[in-house]
């Protein structure tokens, strides 16, 4: 039986290769599917008296000024002026 930390690494490197023809990481994919999740419940109005620092936290972003310079350089414009742009 193989030790844990040699099955991850072997698992990890076949999942890499998935995304070498995406010209994307594993890192750089989940990233932005959690920015645009985040995207999505800003404009949410079910959502909106969520600080937006809660709503970064609910897809696992908890630092919230790496979160705002991550979805400033996504989509152009803080979290917060994106949120007041389309209310």
């Amino acid at each position: 039986m193989r030790d844990n930390s040699e099955f991850s690494q072997s698992g990890l490197g076949k999942r890499q290769k998935l995304f070498e023809s995406e010209h994307c990481t594993i890192t750089g994919w989940i990233r932005a599917r959690r920015l645009e999740r985040c995207r999505l419940d800003l404009v949410d109005p079910k959502l909106g008296a969520l600080p937006v620092s809660a709503v970064a936290a609910r897809w696992g972003l908890l630092d919230a000024s790496h979160f705002a310079r991550l979805f400033k350089a996504a989509y152009g414009h803080s979290p917060r002026e994106y949120r007041l742009a389309l209310q």
